[in-house]
């Protein structure tokens, strides 16, 4: 028989002895699957009080187990988690789980969502939880980018681990997206997957309808604002960064910028883009939209600059982070980025106008202080907010459904000014009445919000879409409920 530790998956039974550091909580014992599943697991490290154990440790942990299970025998048995609609719920907490690409060819990516959570559910079981119950993410389960293991490793945090709800998820491929779909349970995550359209248990950070075919009017409102008359648009050969760049491309032709080059089939991850780049200054490019990652982005801006191309307008998918800019300060000097939520600058810019993002920054600083903000991270707090919100309105009689319920109910989740509006009533099925959108500009060691209006630097615009015959406008004013309204 397999044994493992875990913080606080056995109610009341405290491991002995004095294996916890000062001022952590008990750990705790339980029976688990066995050893041979190790290798797709991780247990979650926590601020406080959750470690990996070192594998001599392991063995006296195991043999001090077996002399005490049969003491510890009814009690275990006593503590069997719950299943089914009420499963990870106990007196005192709620167990969840998360899953993520901790490993693959792009963790950096994925990972930070785990810590944004985690600092989300310190601060909240810092005040006491929610209804006497404090939230345990107790698993955070390794996908290794893997589809298979995805699928598998999200049967297993229900069927196995019994958590009440899995959350949060940034997964390359989230193919266990189904199966928890069909089960019902609670899901919250990073919206960069069409899994997420599933069902009405599954929360996107920012809504989970995804729609490719849409035209993408931000690059397009960029090239406008900066005259440019040949475009060029990147991206890789695998779907997501395809699927991406599609609605990006089909919002530079509705809207009459030429696209004089294009590649979507570059070899992830990029190692040499001097063809490509080559091509577009034959073509005359002044404006780059590229949906590759932060890697394959900055060797596009490094390789154009090495061959003379100079003045081109640059809208990058990803890369909004400060560490990342300030690494790659340089390749990144003049870089649009749109976001759909507010800039991490706000806390600075206009203090206490976003309070969202005030707290976001000020409790990462606290629980994680060698951690920068970044997209993923706020991906995670955002979907711990969704999840808290629905179990204050759910009360303590919680329940898988009751919290679905609940959470389908709420017409305008923001996270507290983070978020343009979220209508979960339809964010299933739909992108909504709202076009919003914040957009920053890479300026030296930092990003600057640029464009907005005066009442936000949310920058909004018709929906289903703007004219055609007429210059892209933003919205001034703001639509109601969009922050800091």
């Amino acid at each position: 028989m397999g044994l493992r530790m875990h913080a606080g998956r056995a109610e009341g039974v405290a491991r002995p002895g004095n294996v916890t550091r000062p001022g952590s909580p008990p750990r705790r014992w339980s029976v688990a699957r066995p050893a041979k599943r190790s290798a797709q697991r991780h247990l979650s490290r926590g601020v406080r009080g959750r470690w990996p154990v070192r594998s001599g440790q392991v063995v006296a942990a195991s043999l001090m187990a077996f002399l005490l299970l049969g003491l510890l025998g009814s009690t275990l048995t006593a503590a069997k988690a719950p299943s089914g609609n009420t499963a990870g719920v106990y007196p005192k907490r709620v167990v969840v789980g998360a899953l993520v690409s901790e490993t693959g060819p792009l963790p950096a990516l994925f990972a930070p969502i785990v810590t944004g959570a985690r600092a989300y559910f310190d601060m909240v079981n810092a005040k006491g939880g929610i209804d006497g119950r404090k939230i345990d993410l107790a698993y955070t389960l390794d996908d290794q980018s893997s589809p298979s293991i995805d699928a598998s490793q999200a049967r297993t945090l229900v069927d196995e681990d019994r958590v009440f709800a899995v959350l949060p998820v940034a997964t390359a491929l989230f193919t266990g997206g189904k199966f928890l779909a069909a089960q019902g349970v609670p899901t919250f995550g990073l919206n960069v997957n069409p899994q997420w359209m599933d069902g009405p248990s599954l929360y996107g950070n920012n809504g989970s309808y995804i729609n490719f075919t849409s035209p993408v009017v931000q690059p397009a409102f960029v090239a406008q604002q900066h005259h440019d008359h040949a475009a060029a648009v990147l991206a890789y050969d695998v779907a997501q960064s395809q699927e991406g760049c599609q609605g990006m491309l089909k919002g530079l032709r509705k809207y009459h910028v030429p696209v004089a080059y294009e590649d979507l089939a570059i070899p992830a991850p990029a190692t040499d883009l001097h063809a490509d780049v080559t091509r577009m200054k034959r073509a005359k490019v002044d404006m780059v939209v590229s949906c590759m990652t932060l890697s394959g982005d900055v060797l596009l801006s490094e390789t154009m600059r090495a061959t003379g191309m100079k003045g081109v307008t640059q809208v990058w998918a990803t890369g909004y982070d400060e560490s990342a800019i300030r690494q790659y300060t340089t390749a990144m000097q003049g870089v649009y980025f749109f976001e759909p939520n507010v800039p991490f600058e706000v806390t600075k810019l206009h203090p206490g106008v976003y309070p969202g993002m005030d707290q976001f920054e000020r409790m990462l600083h606290k629980h994680f202080p060698h951690t920068l903000p970044s997209e993923t991270a706020l991906a995670g707090w955002t979907s711990a907010a969704l999840f808290v919100q629905g179990m204050r309105a759910v009360g303590r009689d919680l329940t898988r459904s009751r919290l679905v319920k609940a959470i389908n109910k709420i017409t305008s989740f923001t996270a507290d000014t983070i978020l343009a509006p979220v209508d979960w009533a339809t964010a299933h099925t739909s992108s909504g009445p709202l076009n919003c959108s914040a957009f920053v500009r890479a300026e030296g060691k930092a990003f600057v919000p640029v464009y907005g209006t005066p009442k936000s630097v949310f920058s909004c615009f018709e929906t289903p879409a703007p004219p055609v015959t007429k210059p892209i406008r933003i919205l001034n004013p703001v639509p109601a409920g969009v922050p800091p309204a």
